[in-house]
């Protein structure tokens, strides 16, 4: 079985509560990427930094999220 990542998911959620360019500025992912994953567009050479700059912010965010009761 494949695992594939969710882009989309994974940048809706970084996108709460911040823009697009705020996004770009805490991760270094160009806005153009962004919008692109967060509208669903595939993007089959999302280079490493790209992705792992996007993955290490949504792992910081889900840390940072208290837990529901």
């Amino acid at each position: 079985m494949i695992n594939t990542i969710n882009w989309k998911a994974i940048v809706r959620d970084l996108l709460e509560g911040r823009t697009q360019l705020e996004l770009q500025e805490i991760t270094g992912v160009h806005q153009g990427v962004i919008s692109d994953l967060k509208s669903g567009k595939p993007k089959p050479h999302l280079t490493y930094v790209n992705g792992a700059a996007l993955l290490k912010a949504h792992q910081e965010l889900c840390q940072n999220e208290p837990e529901e009761a």
